[in-house]
C-alpha cells in the first residue's frame, strides 16, 4: 500500500492522507483561560511494516503548574477506521484502532512537593 487515509481531531474534523515513507507533523500553541498549552503530534507512515506511526507530547502551565505528557501509539493500516466512532450516529466514520506505546508525564508542582 502506498497511500493511507484517516479521521482525526486537529481544530476539528480532518481526514488526514499520508504516503509511504512520508511523515506529517501538526503544532500548535494556544493561551488558556489559566495559562498555555502546546501540543504537537507527528506521524509517520512505515511501509516495512504497514504501519502509521504517531509520536506526541503536550506541554502545559495553569494555576496548578506545568505539565508535560510525552507518548507514542501505531496503528496497522488495515485499521485505521476500526476505533472509536467519530460520531455515534454515523458509525461509519470512525479514528484509526491506535495501540498504545510507551507514555511519560512530569507534573512539576508534584516533583516540588515531593511526590
Amino acid at each position: 500500500m502506498k497511500q493511507a487515509r484517516f479521521w482525526d481531531y486537529r481544530n476539528g474534523l480532518v481526514k488526514i492522507k499520508i504516503n509511504a515513507g512520508q511523515t506529517l507533523r501538526h503544532y500548535q500553541c494556544q493561551a488558556t483561560d489559566e495559562g498555555w498549552r502546546i501540543e504537537s503530534v507527528q506521524y509517520y507512515f512505515n511501509e516495512d511494516w504497514n504501519t502509521i506511526e504517531c509520536d506526541w507530547y503536550t506541554r502545559e502551565q495553569d494555576c496548578d503548574g506545568r505539565l508535560d505528557r510525552d507518548g507514542t501509539s501505531n496503528c496497522w493500516v488495515v485499521d485505521l477506521a476500526k476505533g472509536m466512532p467519530v460520531d455515534p450516529d454515523d458509525p461509519s466514520i470512525r479514528f484509526p484502532a491506535w495501540e498504545a506505546g510507551e507514555f511519560s508525564q512530569r507534573d512539576y508542582s508534584a516533583e516540588a512537593m515531593g511526590y
